[in-house]
């Protein structure tokens, strides 16, 4: 573990630190391509997302009341 450790501080600290991590991106990205998500919601049309005029008059009638 240690040999591990002091090895990602030499890369960390290595002034081509960007120009490794992008190396290192395009060898893994392949070995573990994203997957689609199994949300319920996930490409589903959500519709209209405004509040309904009835939610928007509540909202103005309970801002008078804490007023």
């Amino acid at each position: 573990m240690e040999s591990f450790t002091t090895w990602l501080k030499d890369w960390v600290d290595d002034s081509a630190f960007k120009d490794k991590l992008e190396q290192l991106t395009k060898v893994i990205r392949p070995l573990f391509p994203l997957q689609p998500s199994k949300k319920h919601v996930n490409g589903k049309d959500m519709g209209r997302l405004e509040p309904t005029p009835s939610l928007k008059y509540r909202g103005l009638e309970e801002a008078k009341a804490t007023c």
